[in-house]
């Protein structure tokens, strides 16, 4: 994602970030707020000044509770560094890794491409057509990578049409290109492994709370968040952005001639290759043993297969299955698996580190404690604004950072307010995800953005209408997570 945040504002943060950690170091604790609290107060502060201003890199303040937390007392360095290995950073490790292997054979443009050859014959059915092929793919990819293979995609098209770019104005090349944006977002809410904020929402759940959130439990809350959205993102786009139309030139182009650039894409493809056929199938015996691990679970000793041996097990299989390709490759190599984010695991560990702290610290009590005042609002009320401010706070910092910054503080509001955890946290988690205004909220609108077809006035326009019906979505659903206890 580009860097479009000014030096002056870097050094601001950086001041502002580590006053914080000297005054708790050097000024007793106020009234009856614990030392130990009172640390963990500047540590939280500083984490997440800098993981929302990005003073440093995200992962390498991920980092800072092993240095500091010890410094400050407040945990044992053995103790900190086991939150940076918890059982759900390797089910995305292992998630990524068959997001790689997809992507090394080229089997993810082979599915986009067949379902959008498939959908065709109206400017709205090939816009359905680009958003299930990109959600699809984002629940099993990065939605990163999902973006980069989609948007050539999308630009080929604009140009086959002969319409004018977006920047101009064509209100469907403006759909189109905020189709690829949008629905890599939107599809990974669907899956634990679709984006970081929901492996951390899992691991917080787990780590503080004793709630063990599976991935087909997961599936049961975020595949229909994500295709209700995906269905407003379509109607918006289809029927508003683009106006019904696919020109602005008056001409009108011939959607036969977009199937046959797709056609013409999975052509150059050639037939399916022994190594994608592979890879399928590994693909579709991680995804059922995922779905039905729970069914699965007790053909085994209690407790040995889950999501995380799961997908582990995945990788390990990808790195050993031979390709097929009479070069003695395999279906995945170390060189290709160097590929993987490693700093969006760090920053599991961080979030997951500031967490524990927090709570062993009594600092999440005291949050609590503090909070209580809040009972007099409708309970409707304080789900909307909590969804309301991640999903516009997200605009302008890392989702990943702002979940991991706060996970831990809206779980001890939900205590605070006699409320199921879950009803607080799930929400916030989804609506991390649901940032579609700046080029900065998530990286496949940076990299929608960066192909300089795309105005930001284009974009904010366009998403603000996104994000109001995120907003009332995604409060919908925690407010029925009040009374609908499906994680216990």
């Amino acid at each position: 994602m580009p860097d479009i945040r000014p030096t002056q504002g870097k050094w601001l943060s950086l001041l502002l970030g580590t006053t914080g950690v000297l005054l708790v170091a050097l000024v007793p604790a106020p009234g009856d707020l614990s030392t130990e609290a009172w640390r963990a107060l500047g540590l939280a502060w500083l984490m997440a000044v800098f993981w929302i201003a990005e003073t440093l890199p995200l992962a390498a303040t991920a980092l800072l509770p092993i240095v500091l937390g010890p410094l400050l007392g407040l945990v044992e360095p053995g103790a900190v560094t086991r939150d940076y290995a918890h059982p759900l950073i390797f089910l995305f490790l292992g998630g990524f890794v068959l997001g790689l292997a997809m992507e090394r054979w080229r089997l993810h443009e082979r599915m986009a491409l067949r379902i959008l050859s498939t959908m065709g014959g109206t400017p709205a059915r090939e816009l359905a057509g680009f958003m299930l092929a990109t959600a699809f793919l984002s629940m099993w990819v990065s939605n990163t990578a999902t973006a980069i293979m989609m948007l050539p995609i999308a630009l080929s098209v604009i140009q086959v049409k002969g319409v004018d770019d977006a920047r101009s104005g064509n209100p469907y090349a403006v759909a189109l290109l905020l189709a690829v944006a949008y629905s890599a977002s939107i599809g990974g809410i669907a899956t634990l492994i679709g984006t970081p904020p929901n492996a951390l929402l899992a691991a917080y759940l787990s780590e503080q709370h004793g709630i063990q959130l599976g991935f087909g439990e997961w599936m049961i809350i975020g595949l229909p968040v994500s295709l209700t959205m995906l269905t407003a993102a379509w109607l918006w786009l289809a029927h508003v952005v683009a106006r019904g139309r696919t020109a602005g030139t008056g001409d009108a182009p011939s959607h036969k001639t977009d199937h046959d650039l797709f056609r013409q894409r999975l052509d150059e493809l050639g037939p399916m290759t022994r190594m994608e056929k592979r890879v399928t199938w590994v693909f579709i015996l991680t995804a059922v043993a995922w779905i039905f691990q729970p069914l699965l679970a007790g053909l085994f000793p209690a407790g040995s297969l889950t999501d995380t041996s799961i997908a582990i097990a995945c990788a390990i299989v990808l790195h050993a299955l031979p390709a097929g390709d009479g070069n003695g490759s395999r279906l995945m190599d170390w060189e290709s698996s160097q590929k993987l984010p490693w700093g969006v695991l760090l920053l599991f560990g961080g979030g997951l580190a500031l967490a524990g702290i927090i709570q062993d610290s009594g600092l999440a009590q005291a949050i609590a404690s503090g909070l209580e005042t809040l009972n007099r609002w409708p309970t409707a009320v304080i789900v909307l604004a909590v969804t309301a401010t991640i999903i516009f706070l997200t605009e302008i910092t890392s989702n990943t950072a702002t979940t991991a910054a706060f996970l831990p503080l809206l779980g001890a509001l939900a205590i605070a307010l006699g409320l199921p955890v879950e009803a607080l946290v799930v929400p916030a988690a989804i609506a991390a995800s649901c940032a579609f205004m700046l080029p900065v909220a998530t990286p496949p609108n940076a990299i929608v953005f960066g192909s300089n077809q795309l105005s930001i006035k284009q974009m904010a326009s366009a998403g603000l209408a996104l994000n109001l019906i995120g907003t009332a979505l995604v409060a919908a659903l925690g407010t029925a997570l009040i009374h609908w206890r499906l994680f216990h």
